[in-house]
């Protein structure tokens, strides 16, 4: 006789779906349940077990409270007595800590103007003026540290571009333009070229526009342009009504991008130029378009013109890009822009 097999003591697998099915269906609610109270305001603490404290009917209960309330005094007044020692140690050593760290940063100062050549600038070593020149040192070397960030972020632009697009505002072509040292500095170091890109146009008189085009095509080719200015997010489908181009006798007068198409054949024509190049070792299949520029003369809105929907973002804030931000126009063409730099006249970013 075949003896029979017992019943087998593992979980079905469907009350093993079961519960996981109501373990899931009780963590969602209890998650909504906790998003109804956090809007609400309602704080619902964990139900805990009440501590019941010692009986009645336990003997020397008094002694015992009594025993508990002396610990309790002791751990307290060690605490206390730990803190003020710390806090006295602490204010003993921050008088030569500070001094030290003073002193040690008016000492690299000084070996940082002496390598910069800067005589001008006074040495403290007077305890009185410590904490202001202090304070002016900071606010000066946070905002020269700022600025080099920013030149190394256009130094990677300059050496990952091919064409390089200078932007000019048009109601001061000369203020906004890098000094003529530092564009031949660029295009020494860098095998570039240099567009010069009017923008604004519609902020100056037309016949004005032509002189300056005519003044500034002597050094560089020059392309006149007005950006599209509206900062509406993107639509699902990409585009945006106010990123367009038009044209027209009232083009200026609209929010739509004028000028552009001269500017992106341009572009293709360089990329034509680079795939067709006589040297097969030089010739590119896509060429990479740097938009460099001061604060706040539309190098981003001109990105935004090309690439015909809002592609990064834009504000009247002058310094709002503060890093490089890469942009696919084409299978031909990249678009890079880069944050805006005031320069010196002795600034050199490929030097930097």
């Amino acid at each position: 006789m075949v003896k029979k097999k017992g019943k087998s003591k593992r979980t079905t697998l469907k009350d093993k779906y079961k519960i996981q099915r109501r373990v899931v269906e009780t963590h969602r609610k209890n998650r909504k349940q906790a998003k109804r109270d956090a809007k609400a305001g309602i704080v619902r603490h964990d139900k805990k077990k009440k501590d019941p404290g010692i009986p009645n009917s336990w003997p020397f209960k008094q002694e015992l409270l009594q025993n508990i309330r002396q610990a309790k005094e002791r751990d307290e007044q060690r605490k206390l007595e730990e803190k003020e020692r710390r806090r006295s140690k602490n204010n003993n050593s921050d008088a030569a800590d500070l001094t030290e760290l003073v002193a040690q940063a008016n000492q690299k100062q000084s070996e940082f103007d002496a390598r910069l050549g800067n005589s001008n600038v006074p040495a403290n070593n007077n305890d009185d003026d410590v904490d202001g020149f202090a304070i002016r040192t900071a606010k000066q070397s946070h905002g020269q540290q700022s600025r080099r960030a920013y030149l190394r972020e256009l130094k990677k632009v300059i050496s990952t571009s091919d064409v390089i697009l200078q932007v000019l505002d048009a109601r001061d072509p000369l203020g906004t333009r890098i000094h003529p040292a530092i564009e031949a500095g660029i295009l020494s170091h860098y095998d570039k070229r240099m567009v010069l890109v009017l923008n604004k146009i519609d902020l100056i008189p037309k016949n004005n526009v032509s002189e300056w085009l005519t003044y500034l095509r002597r050094a560089h080719p020059t392309v006149a342009l007005k950006a599209g200015t509206t900062q509406s997010r993107s639509n699902e489908s990409g585009k945006s009504s106010g990123i367009g181009q038009t044209k027209g006798e009232n083009a200026l007068n609209s929010s739509l991008a004028v000028g552009v198409d001269g500017l992106l054949q341009l572009l293709k024509n360089y990329a034509r130029t680079a795939s067709t190049s006589s040297n097969s070792k030089q010739s590119k299949t896509c060429i990479t378009v740097g938009i460099i520029g001061y604060p706040n003369v539309g190098k981003s809105s001109i990105l935004n013109s090309l690439k015909r929907f809002r592609a990064v973002g834009v504000s009247p804030r002058p310094g709002f890009t503060t890093s490089l931000r890469e942009v696919v126009l084409d299978k031909h063409i990249r678009l890079v822009d880069s944050p805006g730099v005031v320069f010196d006249d002795g600034d050199d970013p490929s030097s930097q």
